[in-house]
């Protein structure tokens, strides 16, 4: 007796137990005492193999899919299933393109009907039933070059080749073998909630449970406008031969990667284009260019050069920050905690939003406020405006989208424009870039550089952002006049040069640690990319400094 540990399992309770035990024993004793999903495990704040054995005593943290790390995970085990399906089936081959509405987009090499969709989830459910443990192999890379060219996953084999490891994990489903960005669940068994919802002809989106969600899976919205942005990019990275990291690379070791970059500029660019000559064309009878997105979207740098675009094609538009609105401080609700909270809709001054913005559209003189964020209070230190034939009123905010904030002026004189950065270029087949980690890792470079912010400041206060932008943003994107991507297909490897650096400062004991190991895998897929090369009014440089914007 005396030689037993002593494990605790999530502050729950406590078992004593032989040295030596396996971690997936305590996690079954778990699971029957809880009836809880599992999808991984923390020992000290770092993610553990199921196959770890304890030989003293340890606080054990099983989680599930409500956890960062868990939904992470939950979502490539799902991946991995369908994959697998996918072969079984059909002997075909699915692409997991971009993060999308709730779900993951996913792209087949055949036309699907909707039998054809009843019976991929049919197929998925068996592959669960199963519960085919997940296991994690460390192989040659040698080995595993051999294996990915075998299959015809060539990028796959080509990101291999660019690391300097001698050996590389893949996991393995009952002798199917891939590789992911982060750590697997235990076993298929706990896959269980996932849906299915047709997106086109031949893609559906993969949905499946969110951290906020209750263990319910939420539904399915499709945006047309979205999507047909996302085709767009996507034809035209294809077009270019950098769809995945190692087209991007080879732009890189073969010096051609500037001009690829001046590419894509126009290309961004051709897009603003064309929006603001649609607002011009409609300059006469639209008066209010409402820009809104979610953090390190960009808003600010597309707000500024949609101005100067604007002004090419003969429009003056007058720049006015939806923050200069905020109710005085002392009259600004809190939330449940008792903190203010800046980020609800009430916490603008709506009365006076509408009322000066029906002034101007008028043709009534207004002395717009400036919002003072030492004082808490408004202030009118401003020249008086007014709204001539030739203006257009250019408005960014994170509640520019949603319909209340405007109410008492008329939609035929709004013009709503989503800005998100949608990046058409994944890892590979199956490790798509996610837009929440492309703009986490934005603003993890454009925090420490304006504000000094450490990269555990900006991952703590992530989720909460998350969850504004859940609230505020998205549910609005229906009712937009025109999407703006502004996700370059090269800036993940100018980012790098940057952020790398900066992840690396996470300690071991950090709550972030897992978090912040995981994007650097992400990153160093992509070989660094010097800044030299990107524009003083690149959307890039509102993260990594220099812009032309900048005051």
């Amino acid at each position: 007796m005396g030689n037993k540990i002593n494990v605790n399992i999530n502050n729950l309770f406590s078992l004593s137990e032989e040295p030596g035990i396996a971690l997936g024993e305590l996690a079954h004793d778990y699971k029957k005492v809880t009836g809880n999903v599992v999808v991984g495990a923390k020992i000290d704040n770092v993610i553990v193999d199921f196959d770890t054995r304890l030989d003293s005593d340890t606080h054990i943290e099983f989680f599930d899919y409500t956890d960062q790390a868990g939904s992470k995970m939950y979502q490539a085990g799902l991946k991995f299933i369908m994959i697998i399906a996918v072969r079984e089936l059909w002997d075909k081959k699915v692409y997991f393109k971009y993060s999308i509405d709730k779900g993951i987009y996913a792209e087949f090499d055949k036309k699907l009907s909707d039998r054809d969709i009843e019976e991929l989830r049919i197929k998925m459910d068996e592959i669960i039933s199963y519960d085919y443990p997940i296991k994690k192999c460390v192989t040659r890379r040698s080995d595993a070059i051999k294996y990915f060219v075998s299959t015809g996953e060539i990028e796959k084999a080509k990101n291999i080749a660019s690391i300097p490891n001698s050996f590389v994990e893949l996991y393995e489903i009952n002798h199917s073998y891939n590789y992911f960005y982060t750590d697997m669940p235990i076993s298929t068994g706990e896959l269980g909630l996932f849906k299915l919802e047709r997106i086109d002809k031949n893609a559906i989106a993969l949905l499946y449970p969110r951290i906020d969600t209750h263990h319910k899976i939420p539904k399915f919205n499709y945006n047309e406008k979205i999507y047909n942005i996302l085709g767009k990019f996507n034809k035209w990275a294809v077009e270019q031969n950098v769809t995945y990291a190692a087209g991007l690379n080879e732009l890189v070791s073969s010096s051609k990667i500037q001009m690829f970059i001046k590419m894509n500029n126009i290309f961004i660019n051709d897009a603003l284009c064309m929006i603001a000559k649609d607002i011009a064309k409609k300059s006469k009878t639209v008066k209010l260019i409402l820009i809104g997105g979610p953090s390190s979207s960009g808003k600010t740098t597309s707000a500024h050069r949609m101005r100067t675009y604007l002004k090419t094609y003969g429009v003056k538009p007058i720049v006015i920050s939806a923050d200069d609105y905020f109710k005085d401080r002392k009259d600004s609700p809190k939330d449940k905690n008792g903190n203010y909270d800046f980020e609800c809709l009430e916490a603008l001054d709506l009365e006076l939003f509408n009322s000066q913005m029906n002034d101007l559209l008028a043709g009534k003189e207004v002395v717009l406020p400036t919002y003072n964020f030492l004082t808490g209070e408004k202030e009118y230190k401003r020249p008086p405006i007014k709204l001539e034939s030739d203006n257009v009123l250019l408005i960014e905010g994170l509640h520019c989208l949603n319909e209340e904030m405007t109410k008492e002026l008329p939609r035929d004189v709004k013009y709503k424009v989503f800005v998100c950065p949608f990046t058409p270029l994944g890892i590979d087949r199956h490790n798509h870039l996610s837009t929440t980690d492309m703009r986490l890792i934005r603003r993890i470079v454009r925090d420490n550089r304006v504000r000094g912010n450490t990269v555990e400041d900006t991952m703590k206060s992530w989720p909460k952002v998350k969850e504004g932008e859940e609230k505020y943003i998205f549910p609005y994107t229906d009712d937009v006049d025109a999407v703006l991507n502004t996700a370059y297909a090269y800036e993940v490897g100018v980012l790098r040069v940057f952020a790398e650096p900066l992840l690396y400062s996470v300690k071991m004991n950090s709550p972030h640690y897992e978090e912040a190991r995981r994007l650097i895998g992400l990153l160093r897929n992509f070989f660094p990319i010097s800044s030299e090369y990107v524009e003083d009014d690149n959307t890039l440089r509102e993260f990594i400094g220099g812009s032309i914007y900048e005051k």
